[in-house]
């Protein structure tokens, strides 16, 4: 799902506005009674720092995909601007949301003094600059927001997930059966890599003020990584706002750079090879009570980016 990102100060005419990045790149807020492309962005999980990075729509629609940055990391109050992803995250681009009140404060990973902020004292109209500001006012209308999910394709980048037990096989998805029970399977794809059946968006799912966690879409079926209510099988299920058993948490795990993955419904389940072992090719994956870091239990992330045509 695309997002429209509001702050808490309203327009001269007390209309909505909304984070807009400009076909020049120019960073605003603009008049949200029309949500054209300029205004949605991909909330894309980052792995590596445990916030997201907002990718313009309006940037891929150009043939740019470009994230939202700070344009300086030093001291003081900084500009924004679109910068490209595809060669790894620039500096200051991934964030993360802490309650505002009742919205929620935008804060870079790297330095939370810093806060997205639309720019002035009190008069706010549309083209308003939005900044990252050194400092906090205590939840002003001006630097707090609220996430807005809306029926637009998202344009997030993918992982692949390595069961420890067996590193050799990947968590794969079949698109014979949308709705069957996943498996860990060899790689699929041409020259040993993974196929679009072992590919994995990660969707960083906020609704309103609730920050949900991360939504695994399936880039063969574009279906969520689900699992039963309660624990068991683990499948594609047609994607769902706010659906516990399709969003996860992602938690470091007892091995180096090894993670788990604990549906939202129950944090005390985690995504699990199941049985005892040997973890052969076509082993069925389910959600399993978390037994303290077994090998079967904790899994590797690969980032793979996308391929710009």
């Amino acid at each position: 799902m695309g997002y429209v990102i509001s702050p808490g100060c309203t327009g001269p005419q007390g209309e909505t506005l909304a984070l807009a990045a400009m076909d020049d790149g120019t960073i605003c807020v603009q008049a949200a009674s029309e949500i054209t492309i300029q205004l949605v962005w991909s909330l894309v999980y980052d792995l590596q720092s445990a916030g997201f990075a907002m990718v313009s729509l309006n940037s891929v629609e150009s043939g740019t995909p470009m994230v939202l940055a700070l344009a300086n990391t030093g001291g003081g109050t900084s500009a924004l601007a679109l910068s490209s992803y595809l060669s790894g995250l620039p500096a200051g681009s991934t964030w993360n949301v802490a309650s505002g009140g009742a919205m929620l404060a935008v804060r870079p990973t790297f330095n939370t003094s810093f806060n997205l902020n639309v720019e002035g004292g009190g008069t706010y109209a549309p083209g308003n600059p939005v900044i990252a500001y050194d400092g906090w006012g205590g939840g002003q209308p001006n630097e707090i927001w609220t996430f807005t999910q809306i029926g637009t394709p998202d344009y997030p980048w993918n992982y692949f997930l390595t069961p420890n037990c067996n590193s050799a096989t990947m968590l794969t998805a079949n698109p014979d059966d949308s709705n069957g029970q996943l498996t860990i399977q060899p790689a699929q794809g041409l020259d040993v890599r993974p196929s679009p059946a072992q590919l994995w968006s990660a969707n960083y799912s906020i609704s309103g003020v609730v920050v949900n966690g991360v939504v695994f879409v399936n880039q063969e079926l574009s279906m969520a990584l689900a699992t039963a209510p309660g624990g068991g099988p683990v499948f594609c299920a047609d994607l769902a706002k706010g659906n516990t058993w399709s969003t996860w948490v992602v938690a470091p795990a007892p091995d180096p750079n090894s993670w788990e993955l604990e549906p939202v419904g129950s944090l005390k389940l985690a995504l699990n090879a199941a049985g005892g072992g040997p973890y052969n090719p076509g082993n069925p994956v389910i959600s399993y009570p978390w037994q303290g870091g077994a090998e079967n239990e904790q899994w590797t992330l690969t980032f793979v980016p996308h391929e710009v045509t």
